[in-house]
């Protein structure tokens, strides 16, 4: 992310309050254009708050939010202008049920930016095929799996050609084999430069694509940093506990076979050729624990490959 890049969003004393219950106390943050923001921490840190404060579907309590240059908190503001510029994803879809693929992503821009069905019929199409659903466009929503529905769903906010894509956890509805396919999305989109805030529980996705990455927690932000430096050498105590609490620190690396390690108490196999016979195990077999595969699946949020699956079972982890 060029550091010269135009600021596109930027938060100044964000306080939200449920009543009694402050959520977010006091942040200000911004946001440039072509940068890819997780915002990591944990549930009930204020998280999904802070990103639907962003487009206003959470009215803040204090505090002002600059959208290119306008405070979009001002009661004089269209709102809904700038909800168009910003794309939002959410955790459950939120796809209409009774319209068929096709409807779903031509509604809003034919009846909001009055587009020519024709051609908000060619650009839904374009983008079907662009995440490998171009087949499904009559199918219905109750006729998808989440994660083809997600997909869906992130195809539906950019009909709108957004400056800004807001993903809430868009993968913690899906299966452990759905999320891969959701992700692989975003990671295009981040390559092509579209500008990205994402709440995730995605280490991997934050640590990997992310430019940089947000811990948020108890409604402040505990560190704002690149995600290489956040994730390699957590500064403040609150982070460095979750991270070990989800298995990503410096001691674990971060790799779905170390956190497989740290489950079972072993080494996952090291294989040194092409033959899946000639690997080898580091630590004692007396330490193994016998982790049910759901249990695994959750942790690592990635399906076993066989190879891994073949080799572990031969060291007597139940499946």
């Amino acid at each position: 992310m060029d550091a010269n890049n135009r600021e596109i969003i930027r938060v100044e004393g964000l306080t939200k309050c449920f009543g009694r219950l402050k959520v977010l106390d006091n942040i200000s943050i911004s946001f440039r254009e072509h940068e890819v923001v997780s915002v990591i921490g944990p549930s009930g840190g204020g998280k999904s708050t802070f990103l639907r404060c962003l487009n206003l579907l959470e009215t803040p309590t204090s505090g002002s939010i600059f959208f290119d240059g306008t405070d979009i908190c001002q009661k004089k503001v269209n709102i809904n202008r700038y909800r168009e510029r910003m794309g939002m994803v959410f955790q459950q879809f939120n796809l209409f049920n009774n319209m068929n693929v096709m409807q779903n992503l031509t509604a809003a821009p034919i009846k909001i930016k009055r587009m020519e069905p024709a051609k908000a019929a060619a650009k839904a199409e374009e983008l079907l095929k662009r995440v490998g659903l171009l087949d499904k466009a009559t199918a219905y929503p109750a006729q998808l799996s989440g994660g083809q529905k997600q997909r869906i769903a992130i195809v539906r906010a950019l009909m709108m050609n957004p400056e800004v894509m807001l993903f809430d956890e868009p993968t913690s509805a899906l299966d452990p084999e759905m999320i891969g396919e959701v992700l692989e999305v975003m990671k295009r989109l981040a390559e092509e430069g579209m500008t990205m805030i994402v709440v995730t529980h995605e280490m991997r996705f934050a640590r990997e694509v992310s430019s940089r990455t947000l811990f948020l927690d108890g409604g402040h932000v505990e560190e704002d940093r690149p995600s290489h430096d956040l994730f390699n050498s957590p500064q403040s105590p609150r982070l460095i506990s979750f991270l070990q609490k989800v298995g990503i620190t410096a001691q674990f690396g971060g790799t779905s076979g170390d956190v497989f390690s740290a489950i079972c108490g072993m080494q996952i196999p090291r294989f040194t050729s092409s033959k899946p016979s000639e690997f080898s195990f580091a630590s004692d077999e007396k330490s193994i624990r016998r982790p049910t595969t759901s249990f695994v699946r959750r942790c690592l949020k990635t399906p076993i490959s066989a190879r891994t699956h073949a080799a572990v079972r031969g060291k007597g982890v139940l499946f």
